[in-house]
């Protein structure tokens, strides 16, 4: 029961983060057209560093319980943190999103799939691999350096996730992250100098909008999934986290009647069900069988 317990509250926790981030994936349109992705990363990041600050100063009081994570632990997500937001969005320059983030999401569940030791999740994760192509949108063309960026950035993401759930359990989300945050910083900084874009001659119009952003995209998310991989395997938190790009195509139909063809709603069918069936057969396993792999 307890187990069971751990495990609901790790995936709603993952439920509300991907939904923290497609809310500020819409308010940040304005900040990247205004100032190009590779400075809005900058500021987001920058910022939430910044938000994040008092839990960093905290550290070693009641907001930090035993045992604290080993530095190289820390200093390679951090990095690995901030890689991926940089690799991200040179996919995202090159192709579509959706499409972006179907590759992205395949590493992890291909990964997860190979390294599972149970039928009853890999047969789910393959039939999630088939719903993420069915709803990539690719009729902006393919370009063979937004696929290979987004391949870098699903490498990337298996790599967090395998740092995220091999946390010490008394490690605090919010201690962790503002490391993290600080950490992933000078990454995204030397990728903002290695290519310069405008910036607009004051900030002062975008400052309310950049919190939003860096508080809905960065400290909301990150954190909720720290907690979420303290709770879930890899394999189960990559295809919760795979209904990503089925969750942005749902918004989009909705809010931005950026209707679905047969194919999308297929895949977005086809994806949502076997993540479904993947978190079933999980926690069916034995809790005594509950090792991160």
């Amino acid at each position: 029961m307890l187990q069971s317990n751990r495990t609901r509250a790790g995936l709603l926790a993952v439920v509300v983060s991907l939904s923290s981030m497609q809310v500020g994936n819409g308010l940040a349109v304005g900040l990247i057209e205004a100032m190009g992705p590779s400075m809005a990363t900058t500021l987001r990041v920058g910022i939430g560093a910044l938000l994040l600050l008092p839990a960093l100063l905290l550290n070693g009081s009641s907001i930090a319980p035993r045992p604290r994570s080993r530095p190289r632990h820390v200093a390679a997500y951090g990095i690995v943190l901030g890689l991926m937001q940089v690799s991200f969005y040179q996919a995202i320059s090159h192709i579509t999103l959706s499409l972006a983030v179907s590759i992205e999401f395949l590493v992890p569940l291909i990964v997860g799939c190979l390294r599972s030791r149970s039928p009853r999740t890999k047969l789910p994760a393959v039939g999630a691999m088939l719903g993420l192509g069915l709803i990539a949108d690719y009729s902006g063309g393919s370009s063979l350096a937004g696929a290979l960026w987004a391949l870098l950035t699903g490498v990337l993401l298996s790599i967090y996730i395998k740092l995220g759930t091999d946390m010490p359990p008394g490690t605090h989300p919010l201690v962790m992250l503002s490391k993290a945050l600080w950490i992933a910083l000078p990454v995204v900084v030397a990728a903002q100098l290695m290519s310069p874009t405008s910036v607009p001659p004051t900030m002062v119009p975008f400052t309310s909008g950049a919190i939003a952003v860096a508080v809905l995209t960065m400290i909301i998310p990150f954190s909720l999934e720290l907690f979420a991989m303290a709770r879930l395997r890899p394999l189960p938190f990559a295809m919760i986290s795979a209904l990503d790009p089925a969750l942005a195509s749902a918004v989009g139909a909705v809010a931005l009647h950026q209707l679905l063809n047969l194919r999308q709603f297929t895949g977005l069918i086809i994806l949502t069900g076997c993540a479904v069936l993947a978190i079933w057969a999980d926690t069916k396993r034995a809790p005594d069988n509950h090792v991160k792999s």
